[in-house]
């Protein structure tokens, strides 16, 4: 067995002990929010769908891949937007970068300032969903799922369902014990239905003459069949006889829309009215 003198070893040291100093010394750079702040993630696309590209095969290795960009948006504790804060993104698929895809720059656990806004931005690649995570000081971390699609996602149509069971024939109901069917198809630029995506349902502008309509989905976030269709229900809630009374000479009305996760994509809407007895 050899053996060196103790001097050897110590120096040998010091150029690991360096190299230890430097990251922590980065990592100890980072300005960061105080305790209590949070992280938000936000995608556009949050559902991305998937073609063939150069990038594809440059960057990942597959035939087949597409690209979101992702925010990051750290608020203070009061919600006020943080600005100069460093972001640390993590992904647990795909490649994180900033800049172009011909020219990218690895962007994973590198701090990230955020802007006025107290927004932070980087890029996406990738072939599989992946669960991306924001990262700063004691920040309360944000994490966000995006979903990858195969096929040329292009339209969201958005239709009433009459023939399931229960489900009213139509969209003026007079009871608030009814329920509306929804079904949405997605479809690709060639009216081809596309499988696989997280379809959710919403009712948006539900306040008419100081009146809200509220309500319950059945089911609100669908993934879509191999016919690129999903369905779900709407059944008033129980706010819906004294908001909708007809009786006090009132009524309600609501849209519903049906979105992709981040609502990068939206479907037409349907108007929905309630009058109750």
């Amino acid at each position: 067995m050899t053996t060196f003198p103790r001097r050897y070893t110590v120096r040998a040291a010091f150029p690991v002990i360096a190299i230890l100093v430097v990251v922590a010394a980065c990592e100890s750079s980072d300005k960061v929010p105080p305790k209590g702040a949070t992280i938000t993630v936000a995608a556009n696309p949050a559902t991305i769908p998937l073609a063939s590209g150069p990038e594809c095969v440059g960057l990942l290795n597959v035939p087949d891949c597409g690209t979101a960009n992702v925010v990051a948006t750290v608020a203070s504790e009061l919600g006020i937007p943080l600005p100069g804060q460093d972001v640390r993104f993590s992904s647990t698929a795909g490649f994180l970068f900033l800049g172009s895809k011909t020219n990218p720059i690895d962007a994973a656990n590198i701090p990230i300032r955020t802007d006025k806004f107290g927004n932070a931005t980087v890029n996406l690649i990738t072939s599989t969903t992946a669960t991306v995570t924001a990262k700063s000081g004691l920040a309360t971390p944000g994490t966000l799922t995006i979903n990858t699609v195969s096929g040329n996602l292009s339209t969201i149509i958005l239709n009433q369902d009459t023939t399931s069971s229960g489900c009213s024939p139509d969209l003026s109901l007079t009871s608030c014990s009814e329920t509306v069917c929804l079904v949405a198809q997605a479809l690709d630029s060639n009216s081809v239905g596309v499988q696989g995506v997280v379809l959710l349902f919403v009712l948006q502008n539900n306040v008419f003459n100081g009146n809200t309509l509220g309500g319950t989905f059945v089911d609100q976030a669908v993934t879509t069949d191999v016919n690129g269709k999903a369905k779900s229900k709407f059944t008033p809630d129980g706010n819906c006889q004294t908001q909708c009374s007809a009786a006090q000479g009132k009524s309600c009305k609501g849209q519903f829309v049906v979105t992709t996760q981040g609502a990068s994509f939206q479907s037409n809407t349907l108007d929905l009215t309630v009058t109750a007895p």
